[in-house]
């Protein structure tokens, strides 16, 4: 036991997770004033919990310890931790939109119009799963089970309305909260276990006003069947934010290039976020392809520290060879921790401003056949005043992107801290 009390206390800490592709929390600077309101003995117990010595080595033992004595539990489900719901409506109320319900409510069919797509089954409909720390496993997919609530949208919705108000006519705003893997692929068993992404979407577009909404589900449902989302993480695949972006480009009514102007790229090695969120063995030992997009058009990226200091030129998809498996996302940008400007070799004197989460990184590539000059800010870390740097920039078209875990969230809270500093 003193052994093991004195590696807690002496043992080296880690910074990075590689398997969950973020920082992990730092230790905070002592002062007075944050020890009399708290803040620091709360910031170091998160430090202590999340910054564990040896944090990768335990978590995968853990995990071959359980799949090798068979652990599991009652009708199959694997529960650790909590799923939090709505307080909306209760669950049972707030099943997943069937896509042929959805069409008909949301789109007008004219004589002159073409035939809606053909939206594919969900392949997954009548599958049994477990559920692991608020994900769901089926087969050998994984998704997060979704809890945000409507009146988190509804504020979500209030901070892009104030970056409307003081952008004026100049700038064009538009939100895009984009679903996640569990709207696509849920089985009917857990409808109870999730929230409509699909709804708190519709509620959020109810709310923005002189803002217009990018419709990314409409978008992907065609391609269900395809590869838009990983199996084994919680972000999209590139090929799902390829449609992501067609679908922004579309509404900007901007050009955009076909994907055979890309040169794909391939790794057949891929585990993910899920598996570090789970310990699944499941997910660990069926990995995925992962299969991006380099374009081929002119463009030069330039990166800054979020305080806008230290420009420096890189590239905007990294060498892959770079990265372990389980950091595959991380090709595009290197992650989150820099300001990203893409300019490009499109004459139509636009420039974009992205206001995102992870998400977004990967819609980046897709946009360079789009737009003379693309901005990129990651809400949780960019330190100037927002408002003040869209003006410096010319930002002609503003675009918040991001999961409906950000836009619902406690990432939203950031777009309003973005607004004061």
């Amino acid at each position: 036991m003193c052994v093991a009390t004195a590696f807690m206390l002496l043992g080296e800490r880690p910074t990075e997770s590689f398997e969950e592709n973020r920082s992990l929390a730092k230790c905070p600077t002592f002062t007075i004033e944050s020890y009399l309101d708290g803040s620091f003995t709360s910031q170091f117990a998160e430090y202590f919990n999340d910054a564990v010595p040896m944090r990768s080595t335990f978590r995968n033992m853990i995990s071959g310890y359980r799949d090798a004595m068979g652990i599991d539990y009652d009708d199959g489900v694997e529960i650790h931790g909590t799923v939090t719901l709505s307080n909306n409506t209760p669950a049972e109320t707030q099943p997943i939109s069937e896509p042929e319900q959805l069409i008909a409510e949301t789109v007008e069919v004219t004589e002159a119009e073409t035939e809606p797509p053909t939206i594919p089954p969900n392949e997954y409909a009548d599958a049994e799963g477990e559920i692991a720390n608020s994900v769901l496993i089926v087969d050998d997919r994984g998704m997060e089970l979704y809890g945000g609530t409507f009146e988190a949208g509804e504020t979500y919705a209030s901070y892009v309305n104030q970056y409307k108000q003081l952008l004026g006519d100049s700038v064009n705003v538009y939100s895009m909260v984009i679903p996640t893997a569990v709207s696509f692929y849920l089985p009917k068993k857990y409808e109870s276990a999730t929230v409509s992404e699909i709804e708190n979407i519709e509620h959020i577009n109810k709310y923005l006003t002189d803002v217009t909404p990018i419709d990314a589900y409409q978008a992907l449902l065609p391609h269900r069947n395809e590869a838009i989302y990983s199996r084994t993480d919680h972000h999209w695949q590139p090929l799902g934010a390829y449609y992501g972006a067609k679908a922004l480009a579309e509404t900007l009514d901007a050009p955009f290039a076909d994907l055979s102007e890309y040169e794909e790229k391939r790794r057949d090695d891929y585990v993910g976020t899920l598996y570090s969120f789970t310990n699944s063995m499941t997910l660990k030992n069926n990995p995925e392809p992962f299969i991006y997009y380099v374009p081929k058009c002119e463009y030069r990226t330039i990166y800054y520290n979020n305080d806008m200091t230290g420009q420096r030129e890189g590239d905007l998809i990294y060498d892959i060879d770079n990265f372990s498996p389980v950091s595959y996302y991380l090709v595009f940008m290197y992650g989150d921790d820099c300001v990203t400007h893409v300019h490009t070799g499109v004459h139509n004197n636009r420039t974009l401003c992205i206001i995102k989460d992870s998400y977004a990184n990967a819609m980046i590539p897709c946009l360079t056949s789009s737009f003379s000059n693309i901005w990129v800010v990651d809400m949780r870390y960019f330190q100037k005043n927002i408002i003040s740097f869209l003006q410096q920039k010319g930002v002609t078209d503003l675009v918040f992107a991001m999961s409906t875990f950000s836009a619902t969230g406690i990432n939203y809270l950031h777009l309003n801290e973005l607004l004061h500093q």
